[in-house]
């Protein structure tokens, strides 16, 4: 099994709202604070994220070689919506499935079975869908995710050196860690 990011997930936290966290009034740092929420981000978001789950509004493809199993969920939540499901037939011709809403793994034609034989395509993240505006979403990321992107943009703003705690080096701080555990996904 395998995922892919198509489509890079939209930013949870702005530079305003960074800036606000910090306390910071002057445009000096911009880029050094967007950089930062980039990484903060990237560290906890996504298939290379701590989290197990997207957080910004992304397009992820699952690549397997078989059908989920009955009951299996589609990795890294919250999905949004499946977009596309595309498989290879034992013939060695790429054939699309219709996809069914609600979304459920049956009656299913013959893969090949070889890795990347299935491809499911599927739009997740904490995003709504905009009023008027088809296929734009809305952030709407719960808070203590949030705050815990921001602590970690202060935590290096403030303290760009690693910091250790003993002889062993602190990578994820209590708090920011505390704040994401309710939401953790564990495979």
């Amino acid at each position: 099994m395998k995922v892919v990011v198509i489509t890079p997930p939209t930013p949870i936290v702005t530079k305003e709202e960074a800036k606000k966290h910090l306390i910071v009034e002057h445009n000096d740092d911009d880029d050094l604070i967007e950089t930062l929420i980039q990484a903060a981000t990237a560290w906890i978001d996504g298939p290379a994220g701590w989290l197990g789950r997207a957080l910004g509004v992304q397009v992820l493809e699952w690549q397997r070689c078989s059908w989920p199993c009955a009951g299996e969920v589609l990795p890294f939540p919250p999905e949004i919506e499946v977009i596309s499901v595309k498989y290879i037939d034992p013939d060695g011709v790429e054939q699309s499935w219709p996809v069914p809403t609600p979304l459920y793994w049956s009656n299913l034609p013959r893969i090949r079975g070889r890795d990347g034989d299935l491809k499911i395509r599927y739009r997740a993240g904490y995003g709504i869908p905009q009023a008027g505006n088809a296929g734009v979403f809305e952030n709407k990321a719960p808070a203590p995710i949030k705050v815990a992107i921001m602590m970690l943009v202060a935590q290096w703003y403030k303290n760009p050196m690693s910091v250790s705690v003993g002889a062993a080096v602190d990578n994820l701080p209590f708090s920011v860690e505390a704040l994401l555990q309710p939401y953790r996904v564990f495979r």
